[in-house]
């Protein structure tokens, strides 16, 4: 029934993202944090995103920013090999802590500071800090966001260029964390994973039907009233896990 459960939550937050290329990764985050571990939690919500964004990739393949993702990956590739040392797992209370506290921090950065996703050492940048974002909470919406609210590219452009960088993202997390679960030897059922691949997919599928009635300004300012909500529930809940 659990499982059941989270392949409708992939479903739904699929057709999120795909509207508003955020809030659907940080609600099917919540969700998984609710019922599984943290390593399985992280693993799942790995391809579930990882093929949510990735048939966005596809969707959205013309409008690609490509010359951006070069300098992300340096960035990400930098992070993930430090947490490899490590090999670090956070507790789920901080995990939900983490998850609603970046929304409010990435308004809390003054505008006078251009973050512009299409220059070079911005996209490193960007690079690092979301894949913090990514191995630590899972979800990293929220502070990729950060990085293309200022840039001059329209929302296909966003959904397409974001798509790639959160693809790569969530597979670095698949294998961090499949590492992690590999040692622990802990399994899921077989039958989940195409299920959550599935209603991935699907959900980005319907998400593009209703992006092609936005605006760029609707789709821009929808998504941060969204994940707002959203993180003071994840502080609420971190805060009760963390005293429990």
């Amino acid at each position: 029934m659990i499982y059941l459960l989270i392949a409708a939550a992939t479903l739904i937050t699929s057709l999120i993202s795909g509207v508003l290329s955020m809030a659907g990764g940080m609600i099917l985050m919540v969700v998984f944090g609710f019922f599984l571990s943290v390593p399985v939690a992280m693993v799942l919500h790995g391809v579930a995103q990882a093929f949510s964004n990735g048939s966005r990739v596809w969707i959205y393949r013309r409008h690609i920013r490509w010359r951006v993702l070069g300098f992300y990956a340096i960035g990400a590739l930098a992070m993930t090999a430090v947490f490899a040392v490590f090999t670090f797992v956070p507790s789920i209370g901080l995990v939900f802590m983490l998850i609603g506290t970046f929304p409010f921090l990435a308004l809390a950065i003054p505008k006078s500071i251009h973050l512009d996703m299409e220059k070079g050492p911005v996209a490193v940048l960007s690079g690092v800090l979301v894949t913090v974002a990514q191995l630590l909470a899972g979800a990293s919406g929220p502070v990729l966001d950060i990085f293309y609210v200022q840039s001059e590219m329209t929302k296909e452009q966003i959904l397409g260029t974001k798509a790639v960088t959160q693809t790569l993202g969530h597979v670095l997390k698949l294998i961090y964390y499949g590492s992690v679960m590999a040692v622990a030897s802990t399994q899921l059922p077989l039958w989940v994973v195409p299920a959550v691949v599935a209603a991935a997919i699907l959900g980005n599928y319907l998400g593009s039907l209703i992006v092609a009635r936005m605006t760029d300004n609707q789709f821009k300012q929808i998504g941060r009233y969204v994940v707002m909500v959203i993180g003071v529930i994840c502080i609420g809940k971190g805060i009760l896990e963390m005293t429990a």
